[in-house]
């Protein structure tokens, strides 16, 4: 299989970044192939420009490549203000275009990146309890735009999410029992059950 991560971190030592080298050790080492989106490593322009609005999408068909190459995409990123970095979604903005993930008569599922998967692996600020104190927090709800909205409406069989909560509390106990955890759920991807939105 071939999975492609897209990578939103201007910290190149965050625990995003270690999230992002398990899932390629452990990956690689389960036989995928890997292709990799480091948005800030490369400085990646997110703004959406008038040319690519009118379907002029030769800037950005590297990444489209990428995409159609890929059998998995993975979202590796922090829970900034309820949403994915501006760069993560100026990505989505440019990459998922009219004509190459969706268009007036393919949708959901008849979406145009229809046979493909895509997973969220998140980072959050706080520790669990506190998104399970009231049901506006509920991170399943939180992601819905970004499941369905986004993904889904492509036509991507969505996965369920790694959430990684509140790392920067964490001992390194901790940090070190959630990347097994997430080694763990990345070695489970043929046994998991797709997100369903009816």
């Amino acid at each position: 299989m071939n999975v492609l991560i897209i990578h939103a971190h201007p910290n190149p030592d965050s625990f995003n970044a270690a999230l992002r080298d398990t899932a390629v050790r452990t990956l690689s080492r389960e036989g995928h192939s890997i292709l990799l989106s480091d948005l800030y490593t490369m400085h990646f322009n997110p703004v959406l420009s008038a040319q690519e609005l009118q379907g002029d999408l030769q800037e950005i068909e590297p990444e489209m490549d990428k995409v159609r190459r890929a059998d998995l995409l993975l979202f590796q990123f922090p829970n900034w203000w309820y949403g994915m970095p501006a760069i993560m979604k100026g990505w989505i903005d440019r990459v998922f275009a009219f004509g190459f993930a969706y268009d007036d008569e393919h949708s959901f599922e008849n979406g145009l990146l229809k046979g493909k998967k895509a997973m969220l692996s998140l980072t959050v600020g706080a520790r669990a309890d506190y998104y399970r104190e009231a049901p506006q927090r509920d991170l399943m709800r939180v992601l819905e735009p970004i499941h369905y909205g986004i993904l889904a409406y492509c036509g991507l069989e969505v996965l369920p999410p790694f959430i990684a909560y509140g790392p920067g509390e964490m001992s390194e106990a901790e940090r070190k029992a959630t990347l097994e955890a997430f080694r763990e759920h990345l070695q489970n991807l043929p046994k998991l059950t797709p997100l369903r939105f009816s």
